[in-house]
């Protein structure tokens, strides 16, 4: 088991090693896309900050964060989303989400002035500073303003 210890927030491009473990998380817990293109879009997201990797004390993954964009709305332009955050369960509860939130607010602010997330935990967001602007049926969208979030 991992030892308490904070994980760190580095760029999944560098630890090439972790990718593919990053994407099956993503891919067997969301699976809307291929593994190949969840690869992919973990490893070179396009026109977004590079996706984050949280690593334990051990060197070990446990928990990443990717962008993307998307419209919100027919005819708009893309707006900069989280696409996923997830943490491996044995290392929930301990902060490594948050962190990893508090690195992509960081990561995101020269790339847009407000970030999105859909999510079927919108209570945490909210807990962290996030606005729901729209409920669904099996979640919401939040926003954050990136000048408010310091």
């Amino acid at each position: 088991m991992s030892t308490i210890r904070p994980a760190t927030i580095e760029p999944l491009s560098d630890h090439p090693w972790a990718l593919p473990v990053a994407a099956r998380w993503v891919w067997e817990t969301w699976g809307s896309k291929t593994y190949d293109e969840t690869l992919t879009s973990l490893d070179k997201p396009e026109n977004c900050p590079r996706t984050l990797i949280a690593i334990d004390a051990e060197r070990q993954p446990v928990g990443v964060l990717g962008f993307g964009r998307f419209r919100r709305a027919e005819g708009t332009t893309a707006t900069l989303w989280i696409n996923v955050l997830y943490v491996v369960e044995e290392q929930r509860s301990r902060g490594v989400g948050s962190r990893l939130l508090v690195a992509a607010i960081d990561r995101a602010e020269p790339w847009t002035e407000r970030l999105y997330v859909y999510t079927d935990v919108p209570g945490w967001y909210e807990n962290r500073g996030w606005t729901a602007i729209e409920a669904t049926d099996d979640g919401a969208v939040l926003s954050l303003s990136l000048s408010s979030a310091r």
